[in-house]
């Protein structure tokens, strides 16, 4: 198929002393002379480094105006959704048209309206801040962590005895730019957080910034339900009813005005059990490797 691979540098950032780094981040074209990839320091706590592609057939920009739907995957609810894609009545939307771009829109559809329910978003401006709490800081430890991966990264080229030093520089400055982000997000939830506790209960600014701040976790809901007639039941109010209908329909228990039982009442309870990844990291390393029979899954 005469395709060509673009991404000439690694992409994957070691994590242990003594791995090398690889290109595990391919960008495969018919047409390479049309595109110009750089690679840049990863994002967040990812391992991967940013592959970035801009090529000449690229739409152009939309009009500035307007807003924009940005995703917050990090928080999404993933079980939750498939399990609604699991239970959805997929028949009466992949047939429900013998054109296939009707039935693709209403696919599309359904994908979006479960997006919306199990993932967070928000709309922003377009050119806005779409991270209202990226500070000065911010912006200045992510200048120091690209700048010291572009210095490894350059080592890393020219095969330089100092290699070692410079990965560590990169892995100290990728830390701080991590602590910064914290630190600043947690600044911004701790200033959210008074500007509530200041407001008036109940008044037009309280809830108007409450909603701002519900738009950052999921909608706790239901997927759609069907019912007896063959339709869907979206609102809250209409999957109520048909529970209730359902469950009225299908019990046959005579209560005879009978009470429902007292039961006994617990004190005691579970401790909370954590799992964190040190915890996790130990126990494997204290395995033997050597033992043919023993079969790690990452």
């Amino acid at each position: 198929m005469a395709l060509s691979q673009l991404v000439k540098q690694a992409t994957r950032v070691p994590d242990v002393v003594g791995h090398t780094a690889n290109c595990l981040d391919l960008l495969l074209t018919t047409d390479p002379d049309r595109c110009i990839v750089t690679v840049s320091s990863p994002i967040g706590t990812s391992d991967h480094c940013l592959v970035k592609s801009v090529s000449t057939f690229s739409p152009p920009d939309c009009d500035s105006r307007g807003e924009r739907r940005m995703w917050r995957y990090k928080s999404a609810d993933w079980d939750e959704m498939r399990h609604f894609f699991a239970s959805y009545p997929w028949q009466q939307v992949c047939f429900s048209s013998e054109d296939p771009s009707s039935c693709a829109d209403a696919i599309s559809d359904v994908v979006r309206q479960a997006m919306e329910y199990y993932i967070p978003y928000s709309d922003v401006p377009v050119g806005g801040s779409a991270h209202p709490w990226f500070n000065a800081d911010c912006a200045e430890a992510e200048k120091r962590k690209h700048s010291a991966f572009l210095a490894w990264a350059d080592a890393r080229d020219r095969k330089a005895p100092d290699l070692s030093s410079k990965k560590r520089a990169f892995n100290h400055a990728a830390k701080s730019y991590k602590k910064a982000l914290r630190r600043a997000r947690f600044d911004r939830i701790t200033h959210i957080g008074k500007k509530l506790s200041a407001q008036p209960s109940g008044s037009r600014a309280f809830w108007s910034l409450a909603k701002s701040v519900e738009a950052n976790f999921c909608r706790p809901t239901l997927p759609p339900l069907v019912k007896p007639d063959g339709t869907l039941a979206h609102t809250a109010r209409e999957k109520a009813g048909l529970f209730a209908s359902l469950f009225a329909h299908n019990s046959r228990l005579d209560t005879s005005s009978a009470t429902p039982p007292s039961l006994p009442h617990c004190d005691s309870s579970m401790s909370e059990v954590r799992i964190r990844n040190k915890e996790v990291l130990r126990a494997l390393c204290r395995l033997d490797r050597g033992d043919e029979k023993l079969c790690l899954l990452w």
